[in-house]
């Protein structure tokens, strides 16, 4: 536990650490923590602020109001429907949260330091990942737990604890980038906003774009469930 120590401390001492000294099974528990940690706060998000307040309710989504105004009440509730039949989805996908950072962060770092030439051992970068993810994740799901969602000052903070650890992870993911694969500081920034780009970014774009196409379509054919 002196590598979680140590990566506390600094991300690139820490790093180096983990890359040298950490252990897959150590990493796989932090991370199974972290999951866990983030499905107490999914729970917590889908009680807070289920979908009907945020369609419906007085503390409607801003987004939603401009949304019935621009397309009409009768094409909004085709949107609302389709929305409200993923909100499940979505509080699934944010309790496993940590376990999709961990594993395709990792992969995405390897397969961004392939395409810039770049080789190494893929065991030590899936180690640190799982450190770091779990170092990040633990405090910010375990504050928005506690402090709740929605737009109070508790939750505020919670989101700035959430926003922090995403930076502070992404720093340690560079500077392991660079020990691992002995590539200079610019460089290893290049591979991990490549990483970040083609492997996030990318396809976020394309799941919008397909919902997108599908809400169109659902306004087009006027598609309303019975």
């Amino acid at each position: 536990m002196n590598e979680l120590l140590l990566l506390v401390r600094g991300p690139r001492r820490g790093a180096a650490a983990v890359l040298a000294r950490g252990s897959l099974p150590v990493a796989m528990g932090l991370v199974l923590l972290a999951t866990a940690v983030a499905a107490v706060n999914a729970a917590r998000f889908a009680s807070d602020v289920p979908v009907s307040s945020v369609l419906f309710g007085e503390g409607r989504s801003p987004a939603i109001a401009t949304l019935i105004q621009s397309v009409g009440r009768d094409r909004a509730a085709i949107i609302a429907y389709l929305i409200e039949q993923s909100w499940t989805a979505v509080v699934v996908v944010t309790a496993l949260s940590p376990l999709l950072v961990w594993v395709l962060g990792a992969t995405a770092v390897r397969a961004a330091a392939r395409l810039d030439g770049a080789r190494g051992p893929f065991r030590p970068i899936l180690v640190l990942f799982g450190y770091a993810t779990a170092l990040a994740r633990i405090p910010s799901d375990g504050a928005a737990a506690l402090l709740g969602s929605g737009p109070d000052a508790g939750a505020q903070l919670a989101r700035l604890i959430g926003t922090a650890g995403l930076v502070w992870l992404a720093v340690v993911a560079w500077r392991a980038i660079e020990i691992h694969y002995r590539l200079t500081q610019r460089r290893a920034f290049v591979v991990l906003v490549g990483a970040i780009v083609v492997f996030y970014v990318v396809p976020l774009v394309l799941i919008v774009a397909s919902i997108v196409v599908l809400v169109v379509a659902a306004i087009v054919l006027e598609y309303v469930p019975r």
